[in-house]
């Protein structure tokens, strides 16, 4: 206290002894024990448990796993609350990824350590989520993420815009008894608003411009078009215009894209979509090409080069539309999208039927099932689109079912393998696949498993929150003890305090079982590669026939490069049963074809992607509508030829008749076993 008397006394503090007045000192102050150096030092708390998932989520994101890097970099925060790397990181992502609440509950964490880096962000994610709660007519919570806009950039013209937008919204509510263009006074709706705005004190000089240009714009569009919600996948802008943002036929990019002068012209494909919304559709298929010219591996740019194509014959083209996972797995997108792709552009190339091309509309769903429904809500909505490939995961075509029920438009997943997908009326059944069903799967498993030496029991890790997960958890265990075997124990995966490690270690050394079957969903790939290399570090000597480990077994869902690269020698010797592979005789011509195609080898998602959209073009019509399509997928039959190389035809349940294979992570890649 004496020395707060003194620099009082002196002048450095003022009167209340808790404010420095000399400018000088208090930046000297500020450079000696800078505040956010301070909390920063915080995050090395713990380091030697954070770093290593620190690092892994941030490998996930930069090969496009938003999803699962985000749940990594939440378990950082979960071991470090103060580990301030992973919040910056969780609000870019979550903004990315478009789940703008969580944005911007992370970027305010963010912008109280670092305002300059992170004020951007904080308001890109206030606008973004302002604007889905306005899509949700929740226009006061609403009007509250605009006005933190306003806190932060009191200038900030679409934030303006856009509390006018939902004043508005609002003066409506309270008019619903009167005529929609004329109350009392003889007024009309547009010029009401502008009598109503002159009463409000409350905007600056600015705002006032602001609402100016947004009244125009009432004018010019009419009242219809700013009263009306935009459909799901799109979003207003300027409170007007209704921009679709999760389905695109060519008008966008879906993935995230970065410039790359050697692999990609962000310029050159940003003109073609402006072309292609400009309805320039010569321009728009050349931007396309050179796109996909410069990215041979990339179907988006083949598929969207079709549809320009497409658009070109002067003919309406008939419409599919494809359902992927871009938000969670990029690489399982394209996977999808390959084989999709492949078969469109030889049905083009062919001159379509009757010089009626195929045009392909890509939809994410992000495998989230909340999401699925509404992307099936707007596909079912849009008339042009005759049948629909997707959903990806079981949880996420769980979800949409019903829609497509409900409506009467055909869907074949290629990848869904749960056994416990069906329409709701066995007799109109809508959902077909194309993907052997999980009773297969796990039938070809148990019995490969049960005629091991020694392997009578085992234990099953599993997503107990996945339908997926759950039916070939339930598929695999009918068929074994069947047989004679003996499931020990199910450990779920979805369990927060599941320990790997120790769960391996009481696998081997207190249940005495000698094989682990591994089942996750695709949420939890990265678990299962975790727990082979648990098992890999509890077996220091694989030659020595008294310390191996256990021997793993798995399901489709690990039949991808992700399973390779990040389990490493872990993963050697994992045997998995798949529905097609391309080493597989009956295979070999359509991998051929696929791998000169695409510049490298293709999986078993591409294969029945492929089958799936062979299918609808074999159900094509000259005046094809979706009851047609529908009545016709229900006796489609191709030969091997016209396939990924098995014949296929459904049976009542929309079930494709074939038999999964076996292989195995033999040197770093997997070989039919």
């Amino acid at each position: 206290m004496e020395a707060l008397d003194q620099l009082a006394k002196r002048g450095f503090l003022d009167k209340t002894k808790q404010k420095i007045t000399i400018e000088f000192i208090r930046r000297w102050l500020i450079k000696r024990y800078p505040l956010q150096q301070e909390i920063l030092e915080l995050e090395k708390l713990g380091q030697e448990q954070t770093n290593p998932i620190y690092q892994q989520a941030t490998t996930q994101y930069q090969q496009g796993e938003i999803t699962k890097a985000l749940r990594l970099y939440e378990q950082v925060l979960e071991l470090n609350p103060n580990h301030f790397s992973a919040v910056f990181a969780l609000a870019e992502g979550y903004l990315d990824s478009g789940k703008f609440y969580k944005a911007v509950t992370y970027y305010k964490r963010a912008y109280k350590v670092d305002q300059i880096c992170n004020k951007d962000g904080l308001v890109r994610s206030l606008l973004n989520y302002g604007n889905q709660l306005i899509e949700q007519q929740e226009l006061k919570t609403a009007k509250k993420q605009f006005k933190q806009v306003l806190e932060i950039e009191q200038d900030n013209l679409l934030a303006l815009e856009k509390l006018l937008e939902i004043e508005y919204y609002q003066k409506l509510d309270n008019s619903e008894k009167l005529d929609k263009n004329t109350d009392s006074s003889g007024m009309t709706g547009e010029l009401r608003y502008v009598s109503n705005y002159q009463n409000l004190s409350q905007w600056n000089w600015l705002g006032k411009i602001v609402a100016a240009v947004a009244i125009i714009s009432l004018v010019g569009v009419g009242f219809y078009n700013v009263s009306k919600p935009c459909p799901t996948g799109a979003q207003k802008v300027f409170g007007i215009r209704c921009v679709v943002t999760t389905i695109s036929r060519g008008e966008h990019s879906l993935f995230p894209r970065i410039d790359n002068k050697d692999k990609f012209d962000k310029k050159t494909f940003d003109r073609a979509t402006e072309a292609f919304q400009n309805q320039n559709y010569n321009a728009a298929a050349q931007g396309f090409s050179q796109a996909w010219q410069d990215n041979p591996n990339d179907p988006e740019f083949l598929i969207y080069y079709n549809n320009a194509r497409a658009r070109q014959q002067g003919l309406e083209p008939f419409t599919i539309a494809v359902v992927v996972p871009i938000d969670q797995s990029q690489s399982t997108a394209k996977e999808i999208l390959r084989g999709v792709a492949e078969a469109q552009d030889q049905f083009n190339n062919s001159e379509g039927l009757n010089g009626r091309f195929l045009e392909i509309a890509i939809a994410n769903d992000g495998n989230d099932p909340a999401q699925a429904k509404k992307i099936a809500q707007a596909l079912v909505k849009d008339k042009s689109i005759l049948g629909v490939i997707g959903h990806n995961s079981s949880d996420a075509t769980k979800a949409a079912i019903p829609v497509y029920d409900k409506a009467g438009l055909g869907m074949i997943s290629s990848t869904s393998a749960s056994s416990d997908l069906t329409s709701l009326d066995v007799k109109k059944n809508v959902f077909f696949r194309t993907v052997a069903s999980n009773q297969a799967l796990g039938k070809k498993l148990a019995q490969h498993v049960k005629t091991q030496p020694g392997l009578d029991q085992v234990v099953i890790f599993y997503d107990a929150e996945s339908a997926y997960s759950k039916s070939l958890n339930k598929d695999f265990q009918s068929v074994f003890e069947n047989l004679g075997g003996k499931v020990v124990r199910e450990i779920d995966l979805n369990n927060r305090d599941l320990n790997i490690t120790e769960e391996v270690k009481r696998s081997l050394y207190q249940d005495q079982v000698k094989a682990a079957m591994l089942f996750p969903s695709v949420e939890y790939i990265n678990t299962a590669v975790n727990i082979a290399k648990a098992n890999a570090n509890l077996n220091p000597n694989p030659n020595n026939q008294d310390q191996q480990g256990l021997k793993l077994f798995g399901g489709d869902t690990l039949n991808n490069y992700q399973t390779l690269k990040e389990g490493g020698q872990a993963v050697e010797g994992l045997t998995i049963a798949v529905p097609w592979f391309r080493e597989s005789r009956d295979a070999r011509n359509f991998s051929t074809a696929a791998r000169e195609l695409w510049k490298g080898e293709v999986n078993w998602r591409t294969a029945t992607s492929f089958d799936a959209t062979q299918a609808f073009i074999q159900a094509l019509f000259q005046d094809a509508d979706r009851e047609l399509v529908l009545d016709r997928l229900r006796n489609i039959k191709l030969s091997p030829n016209e396939t990924s190389g098995l014949p296929l035809q459904f049976n009542n349940q929309g079930e494709r008749e074939s038999e999964p294979v076996l292989v195995e992570v033999v040197d770093g890649k997997f070989k039919l076993k």
